[in-house]
């Protein structure tokens, strides 16, 4: 009994064991089954290269031309003493800042003074001379000749008087003018000379720059005052100053067959721009009237057919595509190269990255940038 009772025993854990394994082979196959139902893929566009274009827009005005110029001051004078004299004061020194009025320099006046007091004492004998003529006349007791002799001496004496006043006043150089004592070309104590150059003021608050404009541009500048017209300084990178047009003259010069143009600009701050010192100027040339397409220079490029450049057709939301466009230019400028033929003002043209785009390219691009 024992011995059967082990054989059902064994039978039911070999029924069982059975159960467990096909249990677990369905637990597999399901898990096999449910990891190879198929897969829904989502397709993705291709990235698109991004161009940086430009509107090609028409220009008003012509390119830029250069000049040279030399920066003058608003005003200058050269001061002198109407007499001549001994130098004994020089009250101010060069790069010295003077206003109207004030004294500059000095002469010996001792002479002059004493010209004055002769002058003054022949005056007022002539004048007290004439006054008794007045009264005598009306008397009949002096002859009318005698009366106008009189009357002669006393206007003399007026006039000699004056003249000694002046010359005294003369003694003393006053500046005419608010500005610099650019420079003093006497010493003190010399003896100078009446009209002898002593010192030379110049007005600095504002600055003029003079450019000689060849006749064949000349020819075209309107006769209104020039626009977009500024000043570049060596000394000075990175920076240009606006300038305004003061007056142009009318007579070319007889070398040079130039027209002298004055521009104007007030002294930029932080900086000692000062006559004598050059610089360079730059105007819009002459647009004869006709508006024109510039072509930046990188984005002209040449092969074996000649000149073209790469635009961009808009092929909806963001996206466009590459032309290779033919153009024919013209001479280069400051401004670019002139658009003869091929491409429209509104055309975007590719202006970065040229050697990366090819002809039907699909590439992604903002409109109007």
């Amino acid at each position: 009994m024992r011995l059967i009772k082990q054989k059902i025993n064994s039978g039911e854990n070999n029924m069982i064991n059975t159960h467990k394994k096909t249990l677990a082979a369905a637990i597999l196959i399901a898990g096999l089954t449910a990891c190879s139902e198929p897969q829904v893929e989502v397709e993705q566009e291709p990235q698109l290269r991004p161009v940086r274009t430009q509107v090609l827009t028409l220009n008003n005005v012509g390119p830029l031309q250069e000049f040279p110029a030399v920066v003058d001051a608003a005003s200058t004078a050269d001061l002198s003493f109407k007499v001549a004299g001994e130098l004994t004061h020089l009250y101010v020194k060069q790069g010295e800042r003077v206003n109207t009025g004030d004294v500059i320099a000095k002469l010996d006046d001792t002479d002059f003074k004493l010209a004055l007091d002769d002058a003054q004492a022949s005056f007022e004998k002539a004048e007290a001379d004439f006054n008794r003529a007045k009264q005598l006349i009306t008397s009949g007791t002096i002859s009318q000749a005698d009366y106008d002799q009189l009357k002669s001496q006393f206007t003399s004496a007026k006039t000699k008087l004056a003249n000694a006043k002046n010359n005294l006043a003369y003694t003393e150089l006053k500046a005419s003018f608010s500005g610099v004592l650019a420079r003093t070309h006497v010493e003190q104590f010399e003896e100078v000379q009446a009209k002898q150059v002593i010192a030379t003021l110049q007005d600095i608050e504002h600055i003029n720059l003079k450019v000689n404009v060849p006749e064949s541009i000349m020819v075209h500048v309107s006769k209104e005052a020039p626009k977009a017209v500024y000043a570049e300084f060596a000394a000075i990178e990175g920076k240009r100053f606006e300038l305004e047009f003061v007056e142009v003259s009318t007579q070319a010069d007889e070398v040079t067959k130039t027209y002298e143009v004055t521009l104007g600009m007030l002294p930029p701050d932080g900086y000692n721009i000062l006559p004598g010192m050059t610089a360079k100027v730059m105007a819009s040339g002459p647009s004869q009237g006709q508006q024109q397409l510039y072509l930046p220079l990188s984005t002209v490029l040449k092969d074996n057919s000649g000149h073209y450049i790469w635009t961009v057709e808009a092929q909806g939301e963001g996206k466009g595509k590459v032309v290779k466009t033919p153009v024919q230019i013209g001479e280069i400028s400051s401004l670019g190269f002139p658009v003869i033929a091929g491409v429209e003002a509104g055309a975007n043209i590719v202006t970065a990255g040229m050697s990366k785009v090819t002809d039907q390219q699909i590439v992604k691009f903002s409109g109007g940038e």
